[in-house]
């Protein structure tokens, strides 16, 4: 599925938000609510940092880890990140949640340490380990709605 003009629908990442700010007194529950609500996403978007015929996913590297994997709920963070980087919106591409756990677990193999979201922006970071987990909370991708050229 083409995904270039797909995002996810508001509501959701008003919501992701709403979770965010609950989880700062909630411990690890409010936290675990957050990833459980980016599932819930039909879309994670990612930076890619190196060229179309390889791509790296832009990570950020927190002293003494291995490299966090950046994930984003929308395009616009995605882009607005892209864009804090110096580079346009055509380095962001996202993958169907089900496929950018299976991208995300397969950087993992690869050296990837965990992922993180909406960097800066929220940057809630779990590690690899629990990402093997997420499948499990996977629902229906029926949040996913058509971006019209105007919105894009």
């Amino acid at each position: 599925m083409d995904t270039e003009n797909l995002d996810n629908a508001p509501v959701l990442v008003a919501e992701l938000d709403r979770l965010h700010a609950d989880a700062g007194g909630a411990g690890i529950d409010g936290e675990i609510a957050v990833w459980k609500a980016a599932t819930r996403l039909g879309v994670w978007f990612f930076i890619n940092r190196g060229t179309d015929d390889a791509v790296v996913p832009y990570a950020v590297q927190p002293p003494g880890m291995a490299p966090v994997v950046c994930v984003y709920s929308c395009r616009e963070r995605a882009a607005a990140a892209a864009a804090a980087l110096g580079q346009g919106e055509d380095v962001v591409f996202g993958l169907l949640t089900p496929k950018a756990l299976e991208y995300a677990l397969a950087l993992g193999e690869r050296g990837a340490g965990g992922i993180v979201l909406d960097h800066p922006r929220i940057g809630l970071w779990t590690p690899m380990a629990n990402v093997s987990r997420f499948g499990a909370w996977l629902v229906p991708q029926s949040a996913i709605r058509r971006v019209s050229a105007d919105e894009a």
